[in-house]
């Protein structure tokens, strides 16, 4: 999307959702999402360039299993932090990548990594290493133990 066709987008999306909500008394959870996501999509200054040359370069590291190195990679796009650079790697590489969430680090009792799991490239390769470990003694797949665990 070049700018003019993000703000033609933006304001398509702030007319429709307003007339969607503007009779209404509460809006639906799907109608708060789509909210989020207009407010985030307003917030993101990153052009398509950028983004298909930084995820190109970390796709390539993380087929490589070069953990840290691609979630720094993702790191340099702007408003982007570890939990939506996880989330980029594991929809792309499911079987090999799980999104970092501060209830799976307490369900798996490690407490310590709240404190910098946010921004610390370190602490999700220890979070994804123990995941795989975890899952694979389990007998189930990464994405199945880590939605168990998220539940809980």
């Amino acid at each position: 999307m070049d700018r003019s066709e993000k703000l033609k987008w933006y304001k398509k999306e702030f007319g429709d959702i307003s007339n969607e909500i503007k009779n209404k008394n509460t809006i639906s959870h799907y109608e708060f999402l789509r909210i989020r996501n207009f407010k985030l999509q307003n917030l993101s200054t990153e052009t398509e360039e950028n983004v298909q040359k930084i995820t190109k370069e970390a796709f390539e590291l993380a087929k490589e299993d070069k953990i840290e190195e691609a979630i720094k990679e993702l790191l340099k796009l702007n408003g982007v932090a570890i939990p939506i650079a996880s989330t980029i790697l594991a929809l792309k590489f499911s079987e090999k990548y799980a999104i970092i969430d501060k209830r799976v680090i307490n369900a798996l009792g490690k407490e310590e990594w709240l404190k910098d799991y946010l921004d610390n490239p370190a602490t999700y390769q220890s979070y994804l290493i123990l995941l795989r470990e975890n899952s694979k003694e389990n007998n189930i797949s990464l994405r199945d133990y880590e939605r168990e665990l998220f539940e809980k």
